[in-house]
């Protein structure tokens, strides 16, 4: 499995480093000083306190490592949505995302109405071999049911140590058949390349990962030649985000180096920053540039930009820089709104804490935290009459509140979750739309035509919000 709710964001090491000194080359950060800080001393012993009764009269046996683990948590979890103690297997999740590599079965999943379903199984993956095809419910892991579970425990079911089996129960024709899989070592395939229509390239990325840069920069390359795209669609619907290195690659294989891609902006004068298209900020230390190469078309071909209410952080930081930049034109639906970044930072060996450092702003000011990005051209999804409707950043619990007021009409409409399934389909608007605005219009339909007429018409008359609705696409 390797597509989460929650992608957990390596900032510090990849992307927080260069705000230090943003002058300088990026650099293996020093492990900071401690600063001198006076101690609650009330609530210390409080702390203390709790713990030697729960130690003395508890009715079970107590290990003190849970103990203080719990404790821990508590704490991160005080603090806002995303921030949290990252046990061993948390860590390790990290790690992953770091690497682009896992051990598992290679199937992308999403979740909805406590149901599992395959999204994709990677081609030559065990899942693949075995039978597993997008649309599959999975229902069962080593013969514990997934209704209720975390997807990242789901995920730490289907890891393993390569050439270990388990056991995945998939519901079919009304039954569930048990297929007993042999884990590998693969590549987590986050960048999905297919022909929208002749001459436009369609691009998914599900996820930023730490190979997502150097797969869209390879499937870019595979697109040069004399039949290069004339257009290309970049989807970052159902996004969850990421590395915010990852983002920074993203979108600098679209922009022309030294473009500001967003601000950070923290506490304290000294953690605010502004990030460009600049390798520093994308670079591992002795790493290559992962950008080289690439085609000068690739920064010039007429681009759009699919999103919707899932699209999350690091695709919310690619489709601000790419909307603010006037390089692409964003379709879709206002998107979920995680504008804040997590700096990961290890206690010891095995556990770790992740916590909220700064807020996010597109080139042009816009405050993505609690308020999302939203689209030039909006195109929903039909909402079905059993569709939950979209949870977003700003209702979680505990969210960090924006700090700008909202735009004008942002919450007036509540789009429905929207499945993968749907994507390509007749009833993919957004996709339909991204088509018709990259069609020369010596070959669109008097319909497309018509949407297209509305949409300049609109633009240039200066609309509300900035957006049009797409109410024509065919």
């Amino acid at each position: 499995m390797k597509r989460t709710a929650l992608a957990i964001s390596s900032a510090l090491a990849l992307a927080c480093a260069p705000f230090v000194h943003a002058g300088e080359p990026a650099a293996p950060a020093a492990p900071a000083a401690r600063p001198a800080l006076k101690l609650p001393q009330a609530e210390v012993e409080r702390l203390l306190e709790a713990y030697a009764m729960i130690k003395q009269n508890y009715v079970g046996a107590t290990d003190d490592r849970t103990l203080f683990d719990g404790a821990l948590s508590g704490m991160l979890a005080a603090l806002d949505a995303h921030s949290r103690y990252l046990d061993k297997d948390a860590m390790r999740d990290v790690g992953r995302e770091n690497s682009g590599q896992y051990v598992g079965i290679g199937i992308e999943v999403e979740g909805n109405r406590d149901q599992l379903r395959v999204v994709a199984a990677t081609e030559g993956s065990p899942a693949e071999r075995a039978g597993i095809r997008a649309g599959d419910v999975i229902v069962a892991v080593d013969n514990a049911p997934v209704a209720g579970m975390s997807n990242d425990d789901v995920a730490r079911r289907m890891h393993g140590v390569p050439g270990t089996v388990v056991a995945i129960g998939v519901a079919r024709r009304n039954k569930i058949e048990t297929l007993r899989i042999t884990r590998a070592d693969l590549h987590n395939d986050t960048v999905h390349v297919r022909m929208a229509a002749p001459g436009l390239a369609w691009i998914r990325v599900a996820e930023f990962g730490g190979a997502t840069a150097a797969d869209l920069v390879a499937a870019l390359k595979k697109l040069d030649g004399k039949d290069a795209p004339r257009g290309l669609i970049l989807d970052l619907r159902n996004d969850p985000g990421g590395l915010v290195s990852s983002a920074v690659a993203v979108a600098g294989a679209f922009l022309r180096p030294s473009t500001v891609l967003f601000s950070a902006r923290g506490r304290e004068p000294g953690a605010n920053a502004t990030v460009t298209v600049d390798a520093r900020y994308y670079r591992a230390p002795g790493q290559p540039d992962v950008l080289a190469g690439l085609p000068a078309w690739t920064r010039t071909v007429p681009l759009t930009v699919l999103v919707n209410g899932a699209s999350a952080s690091a695709a919310e930081l690619v489709t601000g820089a790419l909307q603010d930049q006037h390089r692409a034109t964003v379709i879709g639906t206002r998107t979920f709104g995680k504008g804040s970044i997590q700096s990961v930072i290890p206690l010891n060996e095995d556990s770790g804490i992740k916590f909220t450092v700064a807020r996010y702003f597109t080139p042009n000011g816009h405050e993505i935290q609690a308020r999302g990005v939203t689209p030039d051209i909006v195109a929903a999804p039909a909402a079905a009459a059993d569709d939950d409707m979209l949870l977003r950043e700003a209702d979680l619990a505990r969210h960090l509140p924006a700090t700008q007021p909202p735009d004008a009409g942002a919450d007036a409409q509540r789009e429905p979750s929207e499945s993968t399934r749907t994507f390509g389909t007749r009833a993919d608007k957004a996709l339909q739309t991204a088509v018709a605005i990259l069609t020369p219009e010596d070959k669109r339909t008097p319909t497309l035509a018509g949407l297209l007429r509305r949409w300049r018409s609109a633009a240039l008359a200066g609309t509300a919000g900035g957006s049009v609705v797409a109410t024509g696409a065919p």
